[in-house]
């Protein structure tokens, strides 16, 4: 039975429902988790959902991989710390008035240790101890405003919690390279994460427009005219207007992509539907590709557009979502059922790549990849208050084996000197994965062509506002620090300068469609003939393997295939998903670590590995809880608009705004001290509704005294005036609030790089914090093919003779 590729490492973890992702995580790739709890049990056994019993199936799903130890922290200091002295990691979570161990203490006894602190706002700073809640994370970190457009004009979260999510992904990220680090220094470190500062990955880099100046970079409805319009030319359908289809047994996600990213996927499908009779002439002459100068000069109106998606939605409603899918497949369209849970346990796809893990009685999502035999476990059920604890305290405080990432003291470098990175990916859930190896020193060399501009460099925001490829925001948030290298891998040519290249490097990231870098020789079977420790790390929507394996699309797409879309939009109307490519944001979390814990086993076997991540795989981990919900109880989650079982009210509330604008400011009530507070800031008769029964019985009626109340007042100054009370409240942020917010500036979340055209690239920096050795980029983003002849000529040796070779054929195009 495999041991997983962290066997041996012991992890303490004295957090809640907020860090709890962290050790799961670690424990599906075999780590030995400790679970500390108070005498009564962890906060994460009293989160929602429930079985018929009663029972936690947030912990059910969440708490897996691990054992329980009952300790009191306050009177049994001193066995807490004989553990803490036998760990490799110590997981915290919370705000600082909660009380965090002390880091230099912990290592006074145990150098190596590596203490993760995972917090709603980071530890110092103006909101460091602010009452927070998911509702009002996802709010202050800016990932909520954009969906006001699609909700119905009210801003709406993913009914199932993911801010602490995000921050406790982060805060493995930050643990493994920490671990990375220790390996080298043998020192261990503290990471923090700011759950704030993670969300704002969720925004699609929206949240840098307002610092580069790239005004009303999002479509708000209130605007007409197209001139004015910003169109969604990512292919991602972030600011579509419409991107949901009715079909006979549900709905399908999909956007009529414009422009050079995807426009060509709407092409196939009008030209599809004009074969089959259900396309008019005049539509199926228009090249979606050539279409958004058209559409911004008022050339062809919002009438016709409205025609044309009128055919669409006729020729898509006598489908099923099966029916629908295989046509996707066949005709390669960008388009995908909307699955719920139960669609996704008897899907195909997920038995063809044996992903759910039978644990408990509850079928649960599984491997963090696939091509990494023995890296991850079968999770033991999660355990009952005390389950297996004396165990583990016995076998930790009797000794240990060997140890993954056992200090080598060599350097003091940086964690990832010396290692070098070929970055083919695209877009966000590839390149946040360089971008973070590059944060802490390796050399990624990012390899594109001139002749299909990767799909970030066209989807901005821009200086400005003026489109400029070497510019985009998006793009070079997540590609700052690396070099540019411009490649036309279509060429023989081209293909053999990225052979010479593999055969130096020690990863490789890609995210063509599947198949596709074996159609060109460059599998990961053929580049390890020269080079066997080289580790590829293909990333793709729905995996390398499977029958659904070929399906197209963006992170959207990703959503609605990984459960995410059901989740997200008003009670009793069609969901409307989460904003943007959503599992492009989750996927760099899982794939980053288990890259390293590759990058771990290489050391002691020499051989390189082909992980294989599905973006769709890795959205699922983020609700694992509403697999256990199908599981218990044979309900199907769906979208509940901004309600939440554990706290009311917990809504957003409008706040004055200036003229064609929205405001609006996020409140949670989760528990009875704070609704007293609430009620008596807001003029209601607490008593009236003096539990969380009451409340939610009289829910619409709280609710719109709220929202009288919010109306006439800033957003800012409602926060404020809550947070003094303990109330968690928080500003729905948009990218101007981001840009001035005094906690993100405490965090130095954004960080300005010179381009070297006297010009300055503004990206945000690492989402988590290393005290020891911290990361950051060095140099901005590569403008196209800016590195290019440095790196044939010092990486590779080629002479200048060679390069200008390989330029006239084309291959440096």
């Amino acid at each position: 039975m495999a041991e997983g590729a962290l066997a041996g490492l012991r992890v303490l973890d004295l957090s809640d429902h907020r860090g709890i992702m962290a050790g799961r995580l670690l424990g599906l790739m075999g780590a030995d988790v400790l679970s500390i709890e108070q005498p009564g049990g962890s906060a994460a056994r009293r989160q929602a959902p429930f079985d018929a019993e009663g029972q936690s199936l947030h912990w059910r799903a969440y708490g897996t991989g691990r054992r329980s130890l009952l300790l009191d922290r306050g009177a049994e200091a001193g066995r807490l710390a004989a553990l803490a002295a036998q760990a490799d990691v110590v997981i915290e979570a919370g705000t600082p008035s909660e009380g965090f161990l002390d880091t230099v203490a912990l290592q006074e006894a145990n150098p190596g240790l590596v203490h993760l602190i995972v917090t709603p706002y980071g530890l110092t700073g103006p909101k460091a101890d602010h009452a927070s809640s998911d509702l009002t994370l996802w709010a202050a970190g800016g990932a909520l405003k954009p969906t006001e457009a699609q909700a119905g004009g009210v801003p709406t979260r993913i009914t199932l919690p993911q801010s602490w999510h995000h921050a406790a992904a982060d805060g493995l990220c930050g643990v493994m390279v920490a671990l990375e680090a220790r390996r080298r220094t043998g020192q261990g470190q503290r990471v923090v994460t700011s759950a704030q500062a993670s969300i704002t990955q969720s925004t699609l880099s929206l949240s840098l427009a307002a610092r580069i100046g790239h005004p009303d970079y999002v479509f708000r409805p209130e605007i007409r005219s197209k001139k004015k319009r910003e169109l969604d030319l990512s292919g991602s359908g972030s600011r579509t207007q419409r991107s949901k289809w009715p079909v006979r047994d549900g709905l399908v996600e999909m956007h009529l992509a414009l422009g050079p990213a995807a426009g060509r996927f709407t092409n196939a499908l009008f030209a599809l539907m004009h074969r089959r009779g259900a396309c008019s002439e005049e539509f199926a002459a228009w090249d979606w590709v050539t279409l958004p100068p058209l559409i911004e000069n008022d050339e062809i109106p919002e009438e016709k557009l409205e025609q044309a998606r009128a055919e669409v939605a006729a020729f898509l409603a006598p489908m099923t979502k099966a029916e629908a899918v295989e046509m996707a497949l066949e005709h390669r369209l960008m388009l995908a059922p909307i699955m719920d849970t139960a669609d996704l346990d008897a899907s195909p796809h997920a038995a063809a790549r044996d992903f759910f893990h039978a644990v408990d009685g509850l079928r649960l999502p599984g491997d963090l990849a696939r091509g990494f035999p023995g890296g991850f476990v079968v999770p033991r059920a999660a355990p009952a208050p005390g389950e297996g604890g004396a165990e583990a305290e016995a076998e930790w405080l009797a000794g240990r084996g060997a140890v993954p990432f056992a200090p080598d003291v060599k350097d003091s470098g940086a964690p990832f000197a010396g290692l070098t990175v070929l970055d083919l990916s695209w877009v966000v859930a590839g390149p946040m994965i360089g971008r973070c190896l590059s944060d802490f020193g390796a050399r990624v060399i990012r390899v594109e062509s001139r002749k299909k501009l990767e799909t970030a460099r066209v989807t901005g925001p821009y200086p400005g506002g003026e489109k400029n490829p070497d510019k985009s925001g998006l793009y070079e948030n997540c590609n700052a620090g690396k070099l540019g290298v411009t490649l036309d891998l279509g060429t023989e040519e081209g293909r053999a300068v990225l052979r010479d290249l593999a055969a130096q490097a020690d990863v490789l990231v890609e995210s063509f469609a599947p198949g596709q870098m074996a159609r060109w020789g460059l599998s990961h079977a053929t580049l390890a003939e020269g080079n066997p420790g080289l580790i590829m790390l293909s990333t793709s929507l729905m995996g390398q393997s499977g029958p659904w394996h070929r399906l197209a699309g963006f992170g959207n797409i990703g959503a609605a295939m990984s459960g995410l879309q059901i989740l997200a939009g008003r009670e009793g109307a069609p969901p409307v998903g989460p904003y943007g490519p959503y599992t492009d944001f989750v996927a760099p979390r899982v794939a980053l670590p288990v890259l390293l814990a590759a990058l771990e086993r290489r050391r002691g076997t020499g051989q390189g590995a082909w992980l294989d991540v599905s973006q769709a795989e890795a959205g699922m981990q983020f609700i694992a809880e509403s697999f256990a919900t199908y599981g218990a109880t044979g309900a199907v989650p769906v979208a509940h608009a901004n309600r939440d079982p554990l706290a009311c009210p917990n809504n957003v509330y409008p706040c004055t705004a200036a003229e064609g604008e929205t405001a609006w400011v996020a409140i949670s009530a989760p528990d009875d001290a704070s609704w007293k507070q609430l009620a008596g800031a807001v003029g209601l008769p607490a008593e009236n509704w003096p539990g969380l029964a009451d409340r939610q019985a009289a829910e619409a009626e709280i609710d719109a005294a709220l929202a009288a109340w919010t109306a006439g007042q800033e957003a800012g100054a409602v926060e404020a005036l809550l947070q003094r009370l303990g109330v968690p409240a928080a500003v729905v942020a948009d990218t101007e609030d981001l840009a001035v917010d005094p906690q993100l500036e405490a965090w130095g979340h954004f960080v300005e790089l010179p381009r070297g055209d006297q010009s300055l690239s503004v990206v945000e920096a690492c989402r988590f914090r290393l005290s020891q050795t911290p990361g950051a980029p060095r140099i901005s983003a590569p403008h196209l093919g800016r590195d290019t002849e440095a790196v044939l000529a010092e990486v590779l040796g080629y002479s200048p003779r060679k390069i200008d070779a390989l330029r006239t054929v084309g291959a440096l195009d």
